[in-house]
């Protein structure tokens, strides 16, 4: 126990000096970003009622669950979008308008650490409510794109996808819930060779088959919805095809078309998706940076039915790819080393805080010193600015 006591848990890591400001500060200009949109901040509490999360597949699935004292079951958040979408029904039940809310939270997710994935982590992100259509969904791919360059990002690929596409061919081959919820597992997991058994296993019909086998790579751009909207029989699947294109015309008046492509076998672990999603990926790197995308049943759970859009943008995850890219992802602040000589330490104060006054970050020495013992300090902390109260 002496050890653990030394220990952060599992999952879980300091940040330190530095580092801290520096993401706080890409934190603020993400959330000014979002302001300038129209977004307005909204924050809710860090722990929830489990109930509040069913619906989500497994409610509390890879949560942090305890009891209060009432023995009320208690979860630490796994995501903003539900605990915004009760907020919105319950608190905001009378607002008929459409809702432009941002967040920047910690959430928790039980889960294997890996390089990009903690058990703590922290997310900005967006959700539009009561706006349907393509050009909401339009507006929030668009905005994805500008914080990713707004976090310093440039080299990056949004891709959409859609899933009234995807249930679109389940409703088509009539399969069960369970080869449903297997085709979609074998989907989040990118596992062709289980797809491709599923989708045997479901005796589907050879041309519906064939879509299915080839769903984990169909990628590419518009000449690839053009394509399928041929092949497809199914009315639910070319309307799905025909929502994407219109999105992505509404994305080029937006200008952000060039970072966008499609990826028809898209799904996501969340259940509560209905219709466009879509995830952003850096160049090289093996996880999404980025994602979202429209949830139009959600408000129902909560009573209050509402069509709904938005994404959540993974700070931590940001950063590390900045790093490996060798970027730095927010500049340091110039400080002010003040110091003082032998009986000058009242004046050494009053320096700091006249600085301080100017809006100039100052660090005051701990001790009076020496010209010589100053000057040992700046080099040794890299201070490029300096006074001396001698």
């Amino acid at each position: 126990m002496a050890d653990a006591i030394l220990q952060v848990p599992y999952g879980t890591r300091d940040v330190l000096p530095g580092e801290a400001a520096a993401r706080r500060q890409m934190e603020d200009k993400i959330c000014n970003l979002f302001a300038l949109w129209g977004y307005d901040e909204v924050a809710t509490p860090t722990f929830e009622y489990l109930d509040t999360f069913a619906g989500m597949g497994q409610p509390g699935a890879g949560a942090f669950k305890f009891f209060d004292r009432k023995d009320n079951i208690l979860m630490l958040r796994t995501d903003m979008t539900t605990p915004i979408a009760r907020m919105v029904a319950t608190r905001m039940r009378k607002d008929e308008s459409v809702k432009r809310l941002s967040y920047r939270a910690q959430l928790f997710r039980y889960e294997e650490a890996q390089a990009g994935r903690q058990c703590e982590f922290t997310q900005c992100g967006i959700e539009m409510m009561g706006a349907a259509g393509a050009a909401a969904d339009a507006e929030v791919i668009a905005l994805a794109v500008s914080t990713l360059m707004e976090a310093g990002l440039k080299d990056f690929n949004i891709t959409l996808g859609h899933m009234e596409f995807i249930n679109g061919l389940i409703e088509a081959a009539t399969l069960t819930e369970e080869q449903a919820k297997d085709i979609k597992h074998c989907l989040i997991r990118r596992n062709a060779a289980g797809l491709e058994n599923v989708v045997e296993a479901a005796r589907i019909p050879e041309q519906l088959a064939l879509i299915f086998k080839e769903l984990l790579f169909l990628h590419g751009g518009i000449a690839l919805l053009e394509d399928m909207q041929k092949r497809v029989l199914s009315r639910r699947c070319w309307n799905a095809l025909e929502n994407l294109r219109e999105i992505y015309e509404l994305a080029k008046a937006y200008g952000v078309e060039q970072y966008l492509s499609f990826d028809l076998g898209l799904t996501r672990s969340l259940d509560y998706y209905t219709g466009m999603l879509f995830e952003g990926y850096a160049a090289g790197m093996g996880y999404s940076l980025i994602g979202g995308g429209r949830y139009d049943n959600m408000m129902q759970r909560f009573g209050k039915p509402c069509p709904a859009t938005g994404f959540a943008l993974g700070i931590d995850r940001i950063a590390l790819t900045l790093e490996r890219q060798g970027k730095q992802f927010a500049e340091r602040p110039e400080t002010v080393f003040v110091a003082y000589g032998g009986g000058k330490t009242a004046e050494g104060i009053r320096a700091a805080c006249a600085l301080r006054k100017e809006g100039k970050r100052v660090k005051l020495a701990d001790r009076a010193m020496t010209e010589t013992e100053m000057q040992q300090a700046v080099q040794e902390n890299h201070y490029s600015t300096w006074k001396y109260i001698g």
